[in-house]
């Protein structure tokens, strides 16, 4: 079963990333990848090419391409782990 969350797009002004987050977010997130401004897009993405990110340091739900990972977190600055190995993460 495919659940629907409407959803808002952001895409980077610097690198280009493209994340989505969930319509009821007020926060004005930052790129996970370059740190650069995040600007509203009406790209109207396909949920099945998203992947969902969850933070564990603030809590914040986001989502990326499948194929791109996060380096960190588009709210709080978290570092995610770059390599799937480690078993711990660390704050920059």
């Amino acid at each position: 079963m495919l659940i629907i969350i409407e959803m808002k797009e952001f895409e980077c002004k610097g690198c280009g990333t493209f994340i989505c987050l969930p319509k009821d977010k007020i926060k004005n997130p930052f790129c996970p990848e370059c740190r650069g401004v995040m600007l509203p897009v009406e790209n109207s993405a396909n949920q099945a090419d998203l992947k969902k990110f969850k933070c564990s340091e603030c809590d914040e739900i986001f989502f990326m391409k499948k194929d791109k990972l996060p380096y960190k977190c588009p709210f709080c600055n978290y570092t995610f782990s770059v390599s799937p190995g480690l078993k711990q993460e660390e704050r920059l």
